[in-house]
């Protein structure tokens, strides 16, 4: 037989673990949160106030623990009054509670496995956002220098061998080497 004390203490001891459980997991997600808010605005990237969904999850979880626990007390106060096979009934009942309570348990867990992978998803995206950003960057950079070199070629393609050399001379590079090479060479001069 369980008595009225060992429901309260069952169900208390429910409320302080959702409790516990669901303040833990409003701070680790506040804290990927805040990582979050740190990085660069991107585009159309959306911003996501996990505080919200977490506090939503947590106020149901809340209704369900209180409903239950006054359920629960609501039991305890007949068993206080019944006997013998009516009591074995009550034992069915409460048996149903527990089963109901784990099935709320589980459907907090499945709720917060979702919203954790929601926010695992958005920070990969946003990783390959900046990836990609990283990698357009690095791109325009090489055309830059890519039409900085051709500008600074422009002005020596007119130029013969000797007048090459002789540029090249004027600033202490090697004079010998085809039109192109010398040409490079003045070139890489400008550039530095």
């Amino acid at each position: 037989m369980t008595s009225a004390i060992d429901y309260t203490a069952a169900t208390r001891n429910a409320q302080t673990f959702f409790t516990t459980a669901l303040d833990s997991w409003k701070d680790g997600l506040s804290s990927v949160s805040d990582q979050f808010r740190g990085f660069p605005a991107f585009g159309t990237f959306p911003n996501l106030d996990v505080t919200e969904v977490v506090e939503r999850q947590y106020a149901f979880i809340q209704q369900v623990v209180d409903l239950n626990h006054q359920y629960a007390l609501k039991l305890a106060e007949v068993a206080t009054t019944l006997n013998g096979v009516t009591r074995q009934q009550l034992e069915t009942v409460s048996g149903a509670v527990r089963d109901q309570a784990q099935g709320v348990s589980d459907a907090a867990r499945k709720g917060v496995d979702s919203l954790e992978q929601t926010v695992r998803d958005q920070a990969e995206q946003a990783e390959e956002a900046e990836r990609q950003q990283a990698r357009e960057a690095a791109a325009a950079e090489r055309r830059e220098r890519k039409e900085a070199h051709d500008k600074a070629r422009e002005k020596y393609e007119g130029l013969t061998k000797n007048e090459l050399a002789d540029k090249a001379a004027q600033r202490d590079l090697p004079k010998t080497g085809t039109v192109d090479e010398l040409i490079e060479r003045l070139v890489e001069s400008d550039t530095k």
